[in-house]
């Protein structure tokens, strides 16, 4: 069997996903960190680095987990369209915290945590808390409601093909 490392070369379907999540968790920490830094900026305390990576941690904990768990995707997992669903029936909000634990100590873990799911045989779309939480992490493009899709073609009148020769 092959891991996700040896598919990687191969699959473009598979570095698309990846870069995708990428993008998302990039977008996610984007969002986490702006907050944080500017209360920090504001605040006079030693070591802000320290404790913005540990806020930033703490608060991406928790954004993702209620996020994941609601409505199934972060805000940067919207852009991309990503969605996080269960493998075994209804996703539940003990298996997007469970899944989230990595984003705590983002900074080590999650780097960690994505080699390992790649480095595993399985499924590679999954990191190694995706595998424990029984989750992946699926393209996901909502349906377009009825009024906002384009009208049906209709068929050519005789007269609208122009003149016969």
């Amino acid at each position: 069997m092959y891991t996700g490392f040896d598919l990687l070369e191969s699959s473009g379907a598979l570095r698309r996903h990846w870069l995708r999540r990428f993008v998302a968790g990039f977008v996610d920490i984007a969002i986490i960190f702006t907050p944080i830094w500017i209360i920090l900026s504001y605040i006079d305390v030693p070591s802000k680095t320290i404790i913005a990576g540990i806020s930033a941690g703490l608060v991406w904990f928790l954004y993702a987990g209620i996020c994941e768990g609601r409505y199934g995707r972060t805000l940067g997992k919207a852009l991309v369209h990503q969605k996080v669903v269960s493998r075994q029936g209804r996703r539940s909000y003990r298996q997007t915290f469970v899944r989230s634990i990595p984003k705590l100590f983002w900074f080590i873990f999650l780097p960690f945590d994505v080699a390992v799911g790649l480095a595993i045989e399985g499924d590679p779309r999954k990191r190694w808390s995706d595998t424990i939480s029984n989750t992946l992490v699926i393209a996901y493009y909502p349906p377009v409601p009825k009024s906002e899709k384009a009208p049906r073609p209709q068929p050519r009148m005789r007269e609208d093909m122009g003149p016969e020769n």
